[in-house]
């Protein structure tokens, strides 16, 4: 791959991601929920300064891509190891596919039928059972150990498609559906929203690096992309109409100080129907309730929860180890929730207040922009190694900057957060490998000479 070729592989997230940002600060406050900030040029310029750091972040990454380009034996050395880690996370699925549906359904297989009749009620039903203790929790503590295993099998899967046997994409195909299964099973939206909005980066990011051939034309791949998308959607209305307290029926939000109701007669509500309208009135919703408890948060007092209060898996294990409950509830989401009511778990804050939270608000930024230089560090690097854990950590960051709008997400669950550090420290124990060996071999032409 020649430079200029990669160079324009590697710039499209960026492209994408800074429509995607602008597209939810329109829908915030543009759309059918009426906000009411009490800054909004404060909130909207911090939200652009966001975006101009991520651009920053992401373009600062160009230097570390544009020198990993391998040799073509090299390289195929590697996606040969890639391939071996894949193997070994298809075991690990599939020997705890049925120990993870004891566990997050109550069942041995996900009824996912049921899921799809009654999305809603097997959301509540499910959350009533977990509420009253889940005997099989072993099983949770078991996957987080093994989470960068659990966690790589979908995206190696489409990346490395082209370079599988038959036999083995039927039983990476089987192990994904199960775990998919089990989202439909439990009327949980994210699983199936992170498989719909990464599978075309992961096609792309398979041609690109030349380990996917897609023999279909792309006037058949991208309107099956568009019907998967919308399917995602029926899912989602039906389980927003059938969610208790009516908020996506009736479109109002219970802010924990008072309901806030939808502009039914916004233009867009009106055109497309009652079923797309709760459709579009949620999606709004899920956008526009993170900038809102943001707007809300510049005006809490803060302090720090030193490197814990960003994660809510973080913090509560923080809080038990040091027996407190500063960590939850000393973050701004949890200042929020006890001066405004706003709820730190039932409602979205994005990213910024659970970063401020540890960095302040100008900090914030600044960690964003990694972000985006890991983003862009690792897309770019994948398409020139296909290397695991690369592959690994773009996955996590696409996931990331997807949920921008919502929350810090890659840190808040204990199996994303643990899989990425974990990845993190692979990915620099092999940058300091290199270094040695670079090192080494300098030292022993100098004595040469």
């Amino acid at each position: 791959m020649d430079l200029a070729t990669l160079r324009r592989a590697w710039i499209a997230p960026l492209i994408f991601f800074q429509g995607y940002l602008t597209f939810s600060l329109l829908l915030f406050f543009e759309g059918p929920w009426p906000w009411d900030v009490d800054q909004p040029y404060l909130l909207a310029g911090y939200l652009i300064a966001a975006q101009v750091c991520i651009g920053l972040g992401y373009c600062m990454s160009w230097r570390g891509v544009s020198c990993s380009i391998m040799p073509e034996v090299e390289r195929e050395q590697e996606i040969t190891r890639t391939i071996g880690v894949l193997r070994r996370a298809l075991i690990v699925t599939l020997i705890l596919l049925i120990p993870t549906s004891l566990s997050r359904t109550g069942d041995l297989f996900p009824n996912f039928l049921e899921g799809l009749r009654d999305t809603g009620g097997v959301y509540n039903r499910n959350f009533v059972r977990l509420e009253a203790g889940n005997p099989f929790q072993i099983v949770e503590y078991i996957r987080i150990v093994l989470s960068p295993y659990l966690m790589g099998l979908y995206p190696l899967t489409v990346v490395l498609w082209g370079r599988l046997s038959n036999k083995f994409r039927a039983l990476c195909c089987l192990a994904i559906l199960f775990n998919l299964a089990i989202y439909i099973a439990t009327g949980t939206n994210k699983g199936l929203a992170d498989f719909v909005v990464t599978l075309p980066w992961l096609v792309y990011l398979g041609i690109r690096a030349r380990t996917l051939r897609f023999r279909i034309p792309r006037s058949v791949v991208v309107p099956i992309f568009i019907l998967l998308f919308v399917a995602f959607l029926e899912f989602f209305s039906m389980g927003q109409a059938q969610r208790e307290g009516g908020v996506g029926e009736l479109g109002v939000l219970n802010t924990g100080n008072g309901l806030l109701y939808s502009n039914l007669a916004h233009p867009i509500s009106q055109l497309v129907g009652d079923g797309g309208r709760i459709a579009f009135e949620s999606i709004a919703r899920y956008f526009g309730q993170g900038y809102y408890a943001l707007s809300m948060a510049f005006h809490i007092d803060q302090t720090t929860t030193f490197g814990f209060g960003n994660s809510m898996f973080l913090a509560r294990n923080a809080d038990a180890v040091f027996g407190t409950d500063y960590f939850t509830v000393g973050s701004l989401p949890g200042q929020l929730e006890v001066q405004t009511g706003w709820s730190m778990m039932a409602l979205w804050h994005s990213i910024y207040p659970w970063l401020a939270s540890d960095f302040g608000f100008a900090g914030a930024l600044v960690v964003l922009g990694g972000f985006a230089y890991l983003l862009g560090l690792s897309w770019g690097r994948s398409l020139t190694t296909a290397s695991a854990s690369w592959l690994l950590m773009v996955f996590m960051m696409i996931v990331l900057f997807f949920y921008v709008p919502a929350n810090n997400q890659i840190f808040q669950t204990a199996e994303t957060c643990v899989a990425f550090f974990i990845v993190g420290f692979q990915l620099l124990w092999k940058r300091r490998s290199h270094a040695l060996v670079a090192s080494n071999g300098s030292s022993a032409g100098k004595q040469g000479a």
